[in-house]
């Protein structure tokens, strides 16, 4: 299900799939716009699917529904990806740190557990 965007007088509602996008993904990319907009994050109308519902906030520096959509969906993918990235490569980052600060002694062994060649 590709997310599907309804116009309302004033506000967005957008239908998100939760087999595409987590419950992280979408409450932050929510957060991050909540300058911009009140928001609201409701279960969609079947279980598969999260409602997200945008208001702009009154006032001169309000951004139209076009700018709100298109910032809305940027942000909910970018928030996703970023939580694919961790789960792909957290074991590696988490790595590089501990051995920026302590170098490890059997750090090519570390490496090759962290990337699953072991």
């Amino acid at each position: 299900m590709n997310p599907t965007v309804q116009r309302r007088p004033g506000a967005l509602v957008f239908q998100l799939s939760k087999a595409i996008y987590e419950k992280d993904a979408v409450l932050a990319a929510a957060y991050a716009l909540s300058g911009l907009c009140s928001n609201r994050v409701e279960p969609g109308p079947d279980e598969g699917s999260v409602t997200v519902i945008l208001k702009p906030l009154a006032g001169p520096e309000a951004p139209d529904l076009d700018v709100l959509e298109h910032r809305f969906l940027t942000e909910v993918l970018d928030q996703q990806f970023r939580l694919d990235l961790e789960r792909r490569y957290g074991d590696l980052r988490r790595l590089i740190i501990e051995h920026a600060f302590s170098p490890l002694a059997n750090l090519k062994q570390e490496v090759k557990k962290a990337v699953g060649r072991d």
